[in-house]
């Protein structure tokens, strides 16, 4: 059997998309080197997503359509995620119906620390 085994994005602030990450969606901190260079979180259900750092990486770096997206099992969990991220200081726009063709999905995209977007949805009731 193949497992994606993690993720690495190279970031622009790798302390500061740890905490959004933690914040928003649970992330523990498994090891940390250099100061604030590098970190490995671990998501829920053994999910691994490594965080480098690489000063070249702004919100324009990763092609438009990049981005890091979490499905959620309810409009109320995306609405629930929405305000621990809003609470623990970043900003992300209200959670909306997304029209984006295909079945309609209630969610957000938002701009993370680093030069990351994230996604937060759920199938839209």
């Amino acid at each position: 059997m193949t497992r994606l085994n993690h993720i690495n994005l190279a970031v622009s602030d790798v302390p500061e998309l740890t905490r959004f990450f933690q914040s928003g969606f649970g992330f523990r901190v498994g090891e940390t080197r250099g100061l604030g260079k590098f970190a490995v979180l671990l998501g829920e259900g053994g999910y691994v997503l490594t965080l480098t750092h690489d000063k070249k990486v702004t919100a324009t770096t990763y092609p438009a359509p990049f981005h890091v997206g979490f499905l959620l099992s309810s409009e109320q969990d995306v609405k629930q995620h929405h305000a621990r991220i809003t609470e623990a200081g970043f900003d992300a726009p209200a959670p909306a119906i997304l029209k984006r063709g295909g079945p309609k999905t209630f969610g957000f995209y938002c701009h993370a620390p680093g030069g990351v977007i994230v996604e937060v949805s759920a199938h839209a009731a």
